[in-house]
């Protein structure tokens, strides 16, 4: 019987991952384009760390914000593709979204070929695995002062071990812009920026891989229309998957680590 996956020692008092949210812009304007920032996770331990899902988790301070303005994606560098974000509402009144995604099948109304589920980023010892992430608002979002921070855990069966915490990321949500002023790249230290070479995932259906596997490196964005059909084909059933328990499996960690 395979041996769940561990991330440092029980006993540790600091958290076995390092997390840190870089890179990101001050203002997103009410239905602007997705803009980009970087999510770095660092393994302090000797082992590698296996199966670990950062969770985001946002609070506002007018308590406004809803869990269906919030639109996030991060890059899945083994499927080569954006994964969206589901979030849902917590008792604490944040909007939690963790970072999953089911197997896609190939088939005649999907595009792209098959790919598998998402388990996990794995973190080898003594690195640092960076994380695209982009987020925007939608248009009825309020005016607002957000706080954006990621617990990470490690999935274990059907529990998580809360293994890792970044800082607050402060922004704020603006009122939205006229049409044509919000350029998708927003900010000089976008992740996406860097040169590199787009590697088709199938014929026809180009793909703009931010670094491939590769440890702590992005490169070239998708196009704007390759994105939208890409979040189209994953959202439906990653939101189903994560309504079903993505927030239990947060809370559940972060209490069990405190206690």
């Amino acid at each position: 019987m395979p041996t769940a996956p561990t991330c440092g020692a029980a006993g540790d008092k600091d958290f076995p991952l390092a997390t840190r949210i870089h890179g990101g812009p001050a203002e997103y304007p009410a239905g602007g384009e997705l803009r980009t920032w970087s999510l770095d996770l660092t393994n302090t331990t000797a082992e590698p760390c296996r199966a670990v899902h950062p969770v985001l988790v946002l609070t506002d301070r007018d308590q406004a914000l809803r869990p269906g303005q919030i639109r996030a994606e991060f890059y899945d560098a083994e499927a080569r593709l954006w994964r969206p974000v589901a979030f849902e509402s917590t008792d604490r009144a944040e909007s939690v979204g963790v970072f999953a995604g089911p197997e896609l099948q190939a088939g005649p109304k999907n595009p792209i070929p098959a790919v598998p589920a998402f388990d996990g980023f794995a973190v080898p010892a003594g690195r640092t695995l960076t994380v695209p992430v982009r987020l925007a608002f939608g248009a009825d979002a309020a005016p607002d002062e957000v706080t954006v921070s990621a617990a990470v855990v490690q999935k274990r069966g059907e529990d998580g071990d809360w293994v890792g915490e970044s800082g607050a990321y402060r922004l704020t949500i603006g009122p939205a812009e006229p049409d044509g002023e919000d350029a998708e790249v927003a900010t000089p230290t976008d992740p996406a920026d860097p040169a590199a070479p787009a590697r088709p995932t199938a014929p026809g259906t180009g793909s703009g891989d931010p670094g491939g596997p590769e440890l702590a490196r992005t490169g070239q964005r998708e196009s704007t229309a390759n994105t939208a059909r890409r979040t189209a084909l994953v959202l439906a059933p990653v939101a189903a998957a994560l309504l079903a328990g993505g927030a239990a499996l947060v809370l559940f960690a972060r209490r069990s680590r405190r206690s």
